[in-house]
């Protein structure tokens, strides 16, 4: 049982730096090898760069180092991430900047799972401040847990493909180069760039992200390990197909002008699977001078078309 006093405590600050070479690391590996990115100097944060905060400079709830964290009963040796969302307020954060940030357990759900055992969720929440104190940015991580060990025998949704990795090039892959920039003016509620599909995920390109990210668990790498903690195979992680729709999105929409994301991971997928990646405006909004569009973006699995990440992400195209 988690103790209800630590819900809403903060643990102590950390320093959190938007640094060039970290951005442009993690753009990258989420499909967004762009100038925007690889050459400018003050360039936008990446809409997925705060995943990297609490793993590389910080402390989460898997790892505490030695913060209030440490005392939460609870297994979280195979967690899943469920949701990751991200407010940013007023601008995004630009590389050479350094953060203050500070992290909190924000809420415990319990709830019975659709494949039967009880499911925790754990929502922590990580605010970033500038040099002059401003709230600039929050996050929330949502993490579930099962008491029952996860099966290899398709409660998982899905099995690992057959895999035969083929790789033509060790460079970053760009396949959203063809998405072209878009205003306001040309937007249509309903209406996106087409679909890019990008062949099979390989293990190449998420150890890529892992090491972008700092997200280092051998589940998604190690098939031993997977295998002893019930899993079939390696599975992918959420946040690598998140970043690279968020790089479809500041793609279409401008890498500078997005202020929000939010990722639901909707089912496992594994190394092998074939992803597709697509997106649509949902909403064109006009709030007190500002014009904002709302997007949903989806990467779904070709082989049987389930939708493995879910993003809405906010754009400010006022300018």
């Amino acid at each position: 049982m988690i103790d209800p006093d630590l819900i809403g405590r903060f643990g102590p600050d950390f320093t959190f730096p938007v640094e060039r070479g970290a951005n442009r690391k993690l753009a990258a590996a989420a499909h967004g090898p762009w100038p925007s990115y690889m050459e400018d100097e003050t360039a936008p944060m990446h809409p997925a760069f705060l995943s990297t905060a609490n793993v590389l400079w910080g402390y989460s709830l898997e790892r505490p180092r030695g913060t209030v964290f440490e005392n939460i009963d609870h297994d979280l040796s195979v967690p899943l991430h469920a949701e990751e969302a991200y407010l940013f307020h007023g601008r995004l954060p630009q590389a050479g900047e350094t953060l203050t940030a500070r992290a909190c357990l924000e809420s415990v759900t319990e709830k019975q799972g659709s494949r039967g055992g009880d499911l925790t969720f754990l929502v922590m929440l990580t605010e970033f401040r500038d040099a002059a104190g401003e709230l600039i940015a929050e996050a929330r991580a949502t993490t579930v847990t099962t008491h029952n060990a996860p099966q290899g025998d398709g409660n998982l949704g899905s099995e690992p493909p057959d895999y035969r990795p083929r790789y033509d090039s060790l460079e970053p892959p760009d396949p959203f180069r063809a998405i072209a920039r878009q205003g306001w003016e040309a937007l249509e509620v309903g209406k996106g760039p087409a679909p890019v599909a990008t062949g099979d995920l390989t293990l190449h390109d998420m150890v890529r992200f892992q090491a972008a990210c700092g997200e280092d668990n051998p589940l998604h790498y190690d098939l031993a390990h997977a295998r002893q903690a019930g899993f079939p195979g390696m599975f992918g992680l959420g946040m690598h197909q998140a970043g690279a729709l968020a790089s479809y999105g500041v793609r279409w929409l401008g890498e500078e002008n997005a202020r929000s994301f939010h990722a639901r991971f909707r089912n496992v997928f594994w190394v092998g699977d074939p992803l597709t990646y697509s997106g649509q405006v949902l909403a064109l909004r006009e709030e007190e001078g500002r014009r904002f569009a709302d997007l949903e973006l989806v990467c779904t699995r070709d082989s049987d078309q389930a939708v493995i990440v879910q993003l809405w992400m906010t754009f400010d195209l006022t300018g």
